[in-house]
């Protein structure tokens, strides 16, 4: 879904998120929201602030599903999770998410580019970029929050020395027990990193999550997700039903064993993939350490 055209998120340039945080300029925008660079009044900081499209925010889902993703951010605090500051309105009176404000570059985008190069992300490189991420599910899975959307595009590497890695868009995370946002029929998440189970719409769980995050460093290794159909019917077709590709025949210098580690990571049953993304990346990392 297109959201507004730029010159209408513009006309937000200048008002305040509870009076204190002043908008700038518009880092990005998608169909459900813009976020915009922003000053700190208080004390100088830029922060990042996430505001929903003025025709979305008229539906109380999708405000509930901003609150949602706060409130994850909030109790994975510690974690790589995005660092969420703050809550409020804006100026004409639409919910808005305050963050630290990220530099650096998406994980795809750094992809896109290395590969164009024909470069491939070192192992030792790809190992140490997933273990905070591997920790952050962990913590999400035991809180009962599932991220629901794991793919390079949230994943973000900051220039920051400490914080190389920030997993964001916690947009559709499901809440143990809580009710579902998602529209009957709707698959959340994107074509290349759903499971099987999320893409015949089955109740959530955290192998849904499980099943990403193998897929994300199948990406990172390979060069390609596992499964690219022509459209998405043909990509559900392949990851419900075809054999899991070889990851040695894209990366001739792993071991052979590689290739039982995808076997398992992106296994179609949930049953047979690992219990969780820690126990799948240190699988990984004892085959090719």
């Amino acid at each position: 879904m297109a959201g507004p055209s730029t010159q209408t998120l513009r006309r937000r340039l200048g008002q305040r998120v509870k009076g204190r945080y002043r908008l700038e300029d518009i880092v990005g925008s998608g169909g459900q929201g813009a976020v915009y660079r922003a000053v700190d009044e208080r004390d100088g900081d830029h922060v990042a602030v996430k505001i929903l499209h003025t025709e979305v925010a008229e539906d109380p889902n999708a405000r509930e599903r901003l609150v949602r993703e706060a409130r994850a951010l909030m109790v994975l605090a510690g974690t790589a999770a995005l660092e969420v500051l703050d809550q409020g309105f804006t100026d004409d009176g639409n919910l808005a998410l305050v963050t630290e404000l990220l530099r650096g570059e998406e994980l795809d985008e750094f992809l896109v580019r290395n590969e164009k190069e024909g470069g491939r992300m070192p192992v030792p490189d790809a190992l140490s970029l997933f273990q905070p991420i591997a920790e952050t599910l962990s913590r999400a899975h035991s809180l009962g929050i599932v991220h629901r959307d794991l793919k390079p595009a949230n994943v973000f590497l900051t220039l920051h020395a400490t914080r190389r890695v920030r997993l964001m868009d916690f947009g559709f995370a499901k809440f143990g027990q809580l009710r579902s946002l998602t529209a009957d029929g709707f698959v959340a998440g994107s074509p290349s990193y759903l499971s099987p189970e999320a893409w015949r719409n089955q109740p959530v769980t955290p192998s849904m999550d499980v099943y990403g995050f193998g897929a994300m460093i199948f990406r990172v290794l390979a060069g390609a997700p596992p499964f690219v159909g022509a459209h998405p019917i043909e990509t559900f077709k392949l990851c419900t039903g075809a054999p899991r590709p070889s990851l040695r025949a894209l990366r001739p210098e792993l071991p052979p064993e590689v290739d039982r580690w995808v076997q398992m990571a992106v296994a179609v049953d949930p049953a047979e993939r690992f219990q969780n993304a820690g126990a799948s990346l240190a699988a990984l990392r004892g085959l090719l350490a």
